[in-house]
């Protein structure tokens, strides 16, 4: 009986041993299984941190505003975590016009407090972060009436509220993706002498106007037919348009020039984003003979139309407009690419005349004429064709009174009737303003 109690005993004392050993062998996995928390987590926190300051860091550094480098913009905000001398940083930039993406990526090491007892010394953290800004882009053309009828006090307050348009369209944050063509028209459209020149325009041998020497028109002929096309015209052997008046005029009146083709100094401004220089044409604007709202309509739609490819090269070729922007005319189809045209006059559309012989006179008599009704038509025919197009059309009836003809040509013109404007006086001012704040509202939306 002593034996046998004297060998469970021994069996007791072995069995503990066992446990003792397996607790021994279990404490190092345990510990490691139980530490490894810990290391997760505090891997956990330190990629949460990263991730939080490269997402800001590559935010701020997309801004198309952004002055700085974007190494430089990524490591002021790595350098607000407490590790940040030991987090590496690299990244892709893309810049366009209107656009700026970057990519970044972020590393960091860091040691084990348990898990290196498994052998995994270091863990390394890892994070990407990718943002982009695109700014939409928008073209617009301007087209302004300076018939004789503009003088006195309206020229002047169109002036002053033009070139305040062109500030509220053009700001420091806006000027990188916007363009503004601006298309001064009478009886017609001067395309300026360089232009017309490298388009291949056939220039007649016309009489200079003896009391303005310096005087040199270069107005394309637009075929009727051509009014409303989706197509731009060839313009390579196309007729100048003669030089000649049709209204009597007073030289004394140095608003006044009176040329049906507007001169030189007043030919289209293509595609700008220079403020200054744009509110520098303007401020100059004088005044013609006629109105040729379709004519000018024309313009504006074919420097929106992407076919337009000859007329930007040959005003990027005789130095009038930047190469910045010889992607533009950009596609109809562009999601990225709001196109607008402003359209403003202060009556109706004169009868479009061109005299029989244009050697004669610059005096216009005799004469043939397209009648006042036709051109409304061809206007009405641009103005539907834009807006196929998804060309957004905004119009100013200056001083129309209670011309109903006018009011109704400019409001059927426009998008919609609420796009449509009428302005007396400084009036015109905020028209404009109503144009511009619309413009900025239809973008944020598109």
């Amino acid at each position: 009986m002593g034996k046998l109690h004297r060998t469970a005993a021994s069996l007791l004392r072995n069995e503990r041993g066992n446990v003792a050993m397996i607790f021994a062998l279990l404490l190092v996995p345990l510990i490691v299984a139980g530490g490894a928390g810990v290391d997760l987590a505090r891997y956990e926190a330190v990629r949460v941190e990263m991730q939080d300051g490269l997402d800001r860091g590559v935010l701020a550094a997309a801004s198309l505003s952004q002055k700085q480098k974007t190494g430089d913009v990524l490591k002021s905000y790595m350098n607000n975590l407490s590790y940040a001398n030991d987090v590496a940083v690299d990244f892709s930039e893309t810049t366009a016009l209107n656009s700026r993406k970057i990519t970044a990526h972020a590393s960091y090491t860091i040691g084990t407090a348990f898990l290196h007892l498994a052998g995994v010394k270091t863990l390394t953290v890892q994070t990407v972060s990718s943002a982009e800004e695109a700014k939409q882009n928008i073209e617009l053309s301007l087209m302004l009436d300076m018939s004789g009828s503009m003088t006195g006090s309206k020229i002047t307050n169109l002036k002053t509220a033009s070139q305040q348009f062109i500030d509220q369209i053009l700001t420091e944050d806006t000027k990188s993706y916007t363009t503004v063509s601006i298309i001064p028209y009478a009886g017609h459209v001067n395309v300026g002498a360089a232009v017309f020149d490298k388009l291949g325009g056939k220039r007649l041998n016309v009489q200079i106007p003896k009391n303005d020497p310096n005087y040199k028109g270069s107005c394309f002929e637009l075929d009727n037919s051509g009014y409303g096309s989706e197509a731009i015209p060839t313009f390579k052997d196309r007729s100048q348009l003669p030089t000649f008046t049709n209204w009597n005029y007073n030289t004394t009146d140095k608003q006044k020039k009176w040329w049906w083709c507007p001169g030189e100094e007043d030919a289209i401004t293509f595609f700008s984003n220079d403020a200054a220089y744009l509110k520098s044409r303007l401020g100059s604007l004088a005044l013609y003979d006629g109105t040729g709202t379709q004519n000018a309509m024309q313009w504006g739609y074919m420097l929106l139309n992407p076919a337009a490819s000859s007329i930007v090269q040959a005003a990027i070729a005789s130095g009038q407009m930047s190469s910045t922007f010889a992607n533009r005319p950009a596609s109809f189809s562009d999601a990225d690419t709001m196109k607008v045209l402003v359209l403003m006059t202060d009556g109706l559309i004169t009868a479009q005349y061109r005299p029989n012989d244009y050697n004669r006179s610059p005096d216009l008599s005799p004469s043939n004429y397209t009648m006042a009704g036709d051109t409304a038509s061809y206007l009405s025919k641009i103005c539907t064709t834009a807006k196929a197009k998804g060309i957004t059309i905004f119009t100013i009836g200056f001083e129309l009174g209670n011309d109903t003809t006018a009011i109704n040509g400019m409001k059927n013109c426009a998008t919609s009737a609420a796009h449509f404007y009428q302005a007396s006086g400084t009036g015109i001012g905020d028209a404009f303003k109503s144009i511009s704040t619309s413009i900025r509202k239809l973008r944020l939306t598109q």
